[in-house]
């Protein structure tokens, strides 16, 4: 019986999120998803990361359930996932580059040093009202860079819309040396750890 609920049809992820690096992936593990994007959610920052992500995956999935979810009969049975990914180094957060200059700076100072990818994970099981935060970290190095090589790399990937202004399932992977953890997570959605909470609401992958 509890086989049949987990794989049950019905059941649909919903993920809060506007990452097309987040829908790709669960595109590549073949789930069952809609995309809801939580538009006006107020994210934060605190001092502590790990607070930081847990605190605003919790708010997306939240804002979802509460502005879109709640009364919906379609719902009734799917699971919000919300995610946040933070890239700190040296106890600063790199966010989205607002500009050129500051890609080029944030690049320029991860450039053979280690740094940490962090992210926090809710899921809202609106099915039985529960819900899970947890979080994940990989550390990352990169490759001592030359400025022309940062300057190409520039050039062809967009980073406007990426925490520490690159992307490692693109052009960035040209960046990293190596890395201590979950590789997905640097994307945005630690595989491993996402279905480690879903199988706390009886909803199977595999």
């Amino acid at each position: 019986m509890e086989e049949e609920e987990a794989n049950n049809p019905e059941r649909v992820i919903i993920l809060a999120s506007s990452s097309p690096r987040r829908k790709r992936i669960l595109e590549q593990l073949d789930i069952d998803f809609d995309v809801m994007k939580p538009v006006g959610a107020a994210e934060k920052n605190f001092k502590d990361p790990y607070k930081t992500v847990k605190y605003n995956s919790s708010l997306k999935a939240k804002f979802i359930y509460n502005h879109v979810i709640i009364n919906s009969l379609k719902h009734k049975s799917s699971i919000i996932a919300g995610f946040d990914t933070v890239v700190f180094f040296r106890d600063k957060y790199l966010g989205k580059p607002s500009s050129h200059n500051e890609a080029f700076d944030y690049i320029k100072l991860l450039s053979g040093n280690v740094h940490s990818v962090i992210t926090g994970l809710t899921i809202i099981d609106i099915l039985s009202k529960k819900t899970f935060t947890d979080s994940e970290t990989t550390e990352v190095r990169f490759r001592k860079l030359k400025d022309r090589e940062i300057e190409s790399y520039l050039k062809i990937e967009s980073v406007y819309d990426k925490a520490g202004a690159y992307d490692i399932s693109g052009l960035g992977s040209m960046l990293v040396e190596k890395i201590n953890g979950c590789f997905f997570n640097v994307a945005g959605l630690p595989v491993f750890r996402f279905i480690k909470l879903l199988e706390k609401v009886n909803y199977k992958i595999l």
